[in-house]
């Protein structure tokens, strides 16, 4: 149920979106909306979809891994067989613990939804007047505003994304 909801929440918000996209005068500007922002904030959407699932997967088997240690080790009678499965479930939680390290799910899940909202939040903000693009400027100068902010919040992400993969 919950699913279907946000299902329902996340198209009524891409039609508000199409239709404010289509109330814009400059055709220029709207076909960077469509061909630029939008696609952009659809990819940031889905990989941060993708790494939050990864992140939760990974997490969920490092914790089960840990829950059967001391469950296993308070029925272990000294047998091989049971000290060879509790280092297996050891060494299995270290491995996922650093994957998921390794990989940085987490952040990356974060950081592509932060830098998806903010490109919306700037949309929102363009088409509403509020914001920057509240201060008197002409219509030619907020539409070189709104490409100039999602511009340096798309090379701010890539920034952040070259300088953890230098790490």
């Amino acid at each position: 149920m919950d699913m279907e909801k946000s299902t329902e929440n996340k198209e009524s918000r891409d039609s508000s979106l199409t239709d404010m996209v289509e109330q814009v005068q400059s055709e220029k500007i709207r076909n960077y909306i469509n061909g630029r922002v939008i696609p952009q904030m659809k990819w940031y959407s889905s990989k941060s979809r993708e790494c939050k699932r990864k992140y939760y997967r990974c997490m969920t088997i490092s914790i089960l891994l840990g829950i059967l240690i001391p469950v296993i080790s308070v029925f272990a009678d000294g047998a091989i067989e049971v000290k060879a499965l509790l280092a297996f479930l050891g060494a299995a939680v270290t491995a996922d613990n650093a994957y998921l390290s390794l990989h940085n799910f987490k952040d990356l899940w974060l950081d592509y939804r932060i830098t998806r909202e903010r490109l919306l939040r700037t949309l929102y903000c363009y088409f509403n007047d509020a914001g920057i693009f509240s201060q008197g400027n002409t219509q030619a100068e907020k539409d070189v505003l709104l490409v100039n902010v999602c511009e340096e919040e798309l090379i701010r992400e890539n920034n952040g994304w070259q300088s953890s993969m230098k790490e």
